[in-house]
């Protein structure tokens, strides 16, 4: 955790049981997965972490954001952001922006590609939105199948 450039790895406490105290995991709220950094997979002492090239790093999916369409600024105001979108570090962007007409003006909505989204949580720690942010990794859907 300590390695981690974001902060975002952070310590569970009870989360996964008494036998889960201190594991990792990524708390997007706080930073997210650096996508040009492989730190944590270099020095994970058990292996829970892969140690994994860069490159494959950038394709490995650790979860899939979801925008809450009732929650996001641009759904459910009819208001430009695009800052998921600007942040998406996928060098073909993971999160697009779908372009709808809404009351004589074009409206920007950010719209997740499942496919290409790795889940390294950057749309969700920079979303404005609060308390509760309007896109959010879902790190059960990392399993749905790789980049």
């Amino acid at each position: 955790m300590k390695v981690c450039p974001t902060n975002g790895l952070q310590p569970e406490m009870m989360q996964s049981g008494l036998g889960g105290i201190w594991t990792p995991h990524l708390v997007p709220e706080i930073g997210y997965c650096e996508y040009n950094c492989n730190l944590c997979g270099k020095v994970c002492p058990t292996g829970a972490i892969p140690e994994l090239d860069v490159n494959v790093k950038k394709n490995t999916k650790i979860g899939i954001a979801k925008v809450d369409r009732a929650k996001c600024i641009a759904w459910a105001h009819d208001s430009e952001c695009l800052v998921c979108e600007e942040h998406c570090p996928v060098a073909s962007k993971a999160i697009k922006i779908d372009h709808t007409m809404v009351a004589d003006k074009m409206i920007g909505r950010p719209v997740v590609d499942e496919q290409m989204c790795i889940g390294c949580g950057i749309c969700q720690n920079k979303c404005p939105v609060r308390p509760v942010r309007a896109i959010r990794v879902d790190p059960g859907s990392a399993n749905r199948g790789k980049v």
